[in-house]
């Protein structure tokens, strides 16, 4: 086989070229700020993350497997009404999350069997959902908040091991770790892989194509479920208006850490690295008094150049 000029170029893993612009950010905003690498800081970054962490893993693998889901916002907040309101009704701490994983998992199944089975397209589909849930959320309470009183639910999200290292961002990590085996190691993530670079010829070759993507969107409902638990829990209210854009820092974060936009190709590391990314910009320009109109703004242009980047691997529509 010839080699040619291109051939012989040397391109770096998504997740080094990820990893690098990380590092390069925490730098800048080091030399900025004298706040930005105390404890407590970095800390506050992993708190950011861990709700946003939590549901980006089920989104990585939704976007992996060609698929997308822009009602996981809407749902953080209808699966924090619901086990905000069991535990504020009943004190159930217990009932409370196993109800809100299950409104999660409920919702990830609906968005499943009608993108696999009505065979809507899912942008389409999960924007249709993302207005329901939302509606469902506020109907729920007639649009108010409801105060939580149970000190056993806001320590989920609130307590600390050793005073120092949140509950949460224990879990993050978990969940993390394990969504990454599942990808890596697992047959089941092997068939997310080969869906997402071929549907058709995965379907040849004899894998359930339909019920791989129903089981994906059941996942990532039910780690949304989580990160709405964990919201109701933090803010210590089940607030109907919970989750609002999260979706675009879910997906943005997935994309940036190097999942392809069009399917086949990413990992959960990369996913990491890309909540961190969006975690430490906002902190960060959050520490300079930069007011939080432009932290938005800074965002979508992180966003646009990440899927620029996806576009020049290969991995954007012709």
């Amino acid at each position: 086989m010839e080699l040619t000029k291109e051939n012989k170029k040397i391109k770096l893993p998504k997740e080094i070229s990820v990893l690098i612009a990380f590092a390069a950010l925490v730098v800048i905003f080091s030399i900025l700020s004298p706040f930005f690498l105390t404890l407590r800081n970095v800390m506050n970054i992993f708190l950011y993350t861990a709700v946003i962490g939590i549901c980006a893993t089920g989104m990585t693998m939704i976007i992996i497997s060609g698929g997308l889901d822009i009602s996981v916002g809407s749902m953080v907040g209808l699966t924090g009404m619901v086990s905000g309101l069991v535990v504020a009704n009943t004190g159930n701490v217990f009932l409370a999350v196993a109800l809100g994983l299950l409104t999660g998992l409920i919702c990830g199944t609906i968005n499943g069997l009608v993108i696999t089975r009505l065979k809507i397209v899912p942008i389409i589909a999960t924007l249709a959902f993302m207005s329901i849930y939302r509606g469902t959320a506020l109907l729920t309470t007639n649009g108010q908040s409801q105060l939580i009183a149970s000190d056993g639910f806001k320590a989920i999200g609130r307590g600390y091991i050793a005073e120092i290292v949140p509950y949460c961002v224990v879990m993050m990590f978990v969940i993390f770790i394990i969504g990454g085996y599942i990808l890596k190691f697992t047959p089941f993530g092997r068939k997310i892989y080969s869906i997402g670079g071929n549907a058709e010829a995965s379907r040849l070759a004899g894998i359930n194509v339909k019920n791989t993507r129903l089981a994906v969107y059941m996942i990532c409902g039910t780690l949304t479920g989580f990160s709405g638990i964990l919201t109701a829990s933090q803010t210590g209210a089940a607030i109907p208006s919970a989750g609002s854009g999260l979706e675009m820092d879910v997906i943005g974060s997935v994309v940036l850490g190097g999942v392809s936009i069009t399917g086949g190709k990413g990992s959960i590391i990369g996913t990491f690295l890309g909540v961190m990314i969006l975690a430490t910009l906002s902190n960060g320009l959050t520490l300079l008094n930069v007011q939080s109109f432009w932290q938005t703004i800074a965002k979508g242009i992180v966003l646009v150049i990440a899927v620029y980047i996806d576009v020049m691997r290969g991995g954007g529509y012709e």
